[in-house]
């Protein structure tokens, strides 16, 4: 079948065109709490097929949003002035499964890159180091048109720690990060093989 080869021949593009729609999260600090509230986000990725049924991939995700901070005792810190947009640009890996008489393309994939964060009202703009991981569906419509859908988590690092430890068992050491930034994220849409 001409789908099988469209999708698992190595040095092939794709474009990836998906929208989505990204569940509330709740952030807390340490004398307030907020929400990055839900909202729509839409992507645009490049693939590349490396080998059989894999392909690294690079991707530009974008989401408006409100986030609302308070005061643990619930005293509102920016009504009014809490827009904000977070956009990723991460680099990553998929892994299909082939099934259905290569029709169907089960999905797992991570990316790692970054996530800038822009609290619109307030002027600042934030780069964090950002991680997805998700996993999902392709669907061939032909030998160039696939339909996409997916589930993503998405988190925004927000610090990392480092450490050297000596001790009656030995010397170690230790690397720790620490997010509180944690979205959910169903997404569809479409892939164009390049011939």
């Amino acid at each position: 079948m001409q789908t099988a080869t469209a999708y698992a021949q190595p040095g092939k593009f794709s474009i990836d065109a998906l929208a989505g729609y990204t569940f509330r999260d709740r952030v807390d600090y340490a004398n307030a709490y907020g929400y990055i509230e839900d909202a729509g986000q839409y992507s645009i990725g490049v693939e590349y097929a490396v080998q059989p049924y894999r392909a690294i991939e690079l991707v530009f995700a974008q989401m408006d949003t409100h986030a609302p901070l308070y005061t643990y005792q619930g005293i509102s810190l920016n009504k009014g002035q809490d827009r904000a947009a977070l956009n990723y640009i991460l680099a990553g890996f998929n892994n299909y499964f082939p099934v259905a008489g290569h029709v169907l393309y089960p999905y797992v994939g991570v990316g790692l890159g970054m996530a800038i964060v822009d609290a619109k009202d307030a002027g600042d703009t934030y780069t964090k180091f950002a991680y997805a991981v998700k996993g999902g569906l392709k669907v061939a419509m032909g030998n160039v048109l696939a339909l996409k859908l997916q589930a993503q988590l998405q988190s925004v690092v927000q610090g990392a720690g480092a450490g050297i430890y000596i001790g009656t068992g030995g010397p170690g050491a230790g690397v720790t990060t620490y997010s509180s930034v944690l979205q959910f994220n169903l997404a569809g849409g479409v892939c164009i093989t390049i011939p």
